[in-house]
């Protein structure tokens, strides 16, 4: 590899590492690099096993591999990084700081609290129930949803919630009531 790839590599993998989840138009606005160089150094990267690309439906979003979780001493795993790719999401992110902070809501509660329209709250809330991040609650009366595992996804927010802070802004109550 030549000097010139080795910066490129340098500079996508410090990105990754600033932003992870991060997809392929994202970096090319970052590093300066044309998308097919983007494409190319990823694909060097996957291969030589220093990032994880997952797919979301509509990007391809990286990882480094060697991102832990400090407080329970483990790598990112798939859930973890799929958790990632959807905080990406302003909409979805709303929704599981939501459900951290006041467990359970009702599809009205959302569409009040992130004056959403009907159609893009169920638009997020599928994305998370079909990446397994939420549930919809079992034997509720109305149909509410909550976090499908709340141990694992406080700790993977809270590590990673200033790679997030330009889709927090709004939700610093949140944040906070999840410190809590």
């Amino acid at each position: 590899m030549g000097a010139a790839g080795a910066d490129a590599r340098g500079r996508i993998v410090a990105a990754i590492a600033a932003k992870p989840g991060i997809h392929m138009r994202e970096l090319e606005r970052i590093v300066g690099i044309s998308l097919s160089g983007i494409s190319h150094h990823l694909r060097v990267l996957e291969n030589q096993g220093t990032v994880i690309g997952i797919s979301d439906r509509h990007y391809r979003r990286y990882f480094l591999s060697s991102l832990v979780i400090p407080d329970e001493a483990r790598l990112l795993n798939e859930d973890d990084r799929r958790l990632l790719a959807e905080c990406r999401r302003r909409a979805s992110l709303a929704i599981i700081l939501s459900l951290a902070a006041d467990g359970p809501m009702s599809h009205a509660e959302f569409e009040k609290r992130l004056r959403k329209s009907k159609g893009t709250v169920e638009y997020h809330l599928s994305r998370l129930v079909d990446s397994r991040i939420v549930r919809i609650v079992p034997g509720s009366s109305s149909q509410r949803y909550e976090l499908v595992d709340p141990a694992r996804v406080v700790p993977v927010l809270v590590t990673f919630a200033a790679t997030l802070t330009d889709h927090t802004d709004g939700f610093a109550r949140l944040w906070l009531a999840l410190g809590d």
